[in-house]
């Protein structure tokens, strides 16, 4: 077996437990590792983790690491490096299988609808947070997905998937929150392309959408929303309590439990799929466990 895997936003946070996780969970394949993001010596550092990790692993396949300084907000920079990227990928020995993941973004302006700050602000947010994340699912589906022709013809096709493209999604993509207009926007944006996504390639099950919505976790964006004084009182009040009553979802747990379905394969094209949702993946494991 032979992957290919490029997270977004692997630098720290939830985006390097999500590159620990696939190199855990892809054990058995050789994997081609792929990390993005625009600080360098955090990318280093995620690199040297999920080696260390590998390393700790029984029989494990060959890994390479392969880390890319990206500006997403700069489509200059990241459609250049997405098609050397996308080079690499295809001179390489075929792959069984691709995992796109879609895990960078930001917050962008928080505070009321009317203290938006400029539109070029706003277009640098929407670059990040959608515009980059639609360019990249195009790229990949020009070489990974399915054509025009398969895509219509009929009956429906039982061809093994060969891309998975994985969105980080969030409640904020389906439930308006004050002061979060600009991340609401983006993350509903972004589901509902997605949700496209799976509906045209619903014909022909090479490429499948996975859109896993994490939960409230203890990030950098928790905290930033749990102090910023742009916030709705009533949502700093919720994460404050949710952090001291320690009801925070932690990183690792929640990363695990999206990489594990995103591998079996256990999740409904196209479907938003909570945190909860997954409750099952740790039940198999404490039951496998006993």
């Amino acid at each position: 077996m032979h992957s290919a895997v490029l997270v977004t936003g692997a630098s720290r946070g939830f985006g390097r437990c999500l590159a620990l996780d696939f190199a855990r969970e892809l054990v058995s394949s050789d994997l081609d590792l792929f990390l993005w993001a625009r600080d360098e010596n955090g990318l280093k550092e995620t690199s040297r983790l999920v080696r260390e990790a590998r390393d700790s692993l029984q029989q494990a396949e060959d890994l390479h690491i392969f880390i890319q300084p990206v500006d997403l907000r700069d489509s200059a920079d990241y459609t250049k490096k997405l098609d050397d990227l996308l080079a690499q990928l295809t001179t390489a020995a075929p792959y069984d299988r691709v995992f796109l993941v879609h895990n960078a973004g930001a917050l962008g302006g928080l505070g009321f609808a009317q203290e938006c700050p400029s539109p070029s602000e706003m277009a640098r947010h929407f670059e990040l947070n959608v515009t980059s994340v639609m360019w990249l699912n195009k790229r990949f589906l020009d070489v990974f997905g399915a054509s025009r022709r398969d895509i219509t013809k009929l009956p429906v096709s039982d061809t093994t998937t060969k891309l998975v493209i994985f969105n980080v999604s969030s409640r904020s993509a389906i439930a308006p929150y004050p002061t979060l207009s600009q991340y609401c926007t983006a993350k509903a944006a972004r589901e509902m392309h997605f949700r496209v996504l799976a509906a045209e390639q619903a014909a022909c099950n090479k490429v499948r959408v996975f859109s896993y919505s994490p939960g409230a976790m203890d990030t950098e964006m928790q905290q930033t929303m749990r102090t910023s004084p742009l916030m709705a009182p009533e949502l700093t009040k919720w994460f404050v309590e949710m952090k001291e009553q320690g009801t925070l979802i932690p990183t690792q747990q929640s990363s695990h439990r999206g990489v594990v379905a995103a591998v079996n394969g256990d999740f409904e094209t196209g479907k938003h799929v909570s945190f909860d949702d997954l409750k099952y993946v740790e039940e198999r494991s404490l039951g496998g466990a006993k």
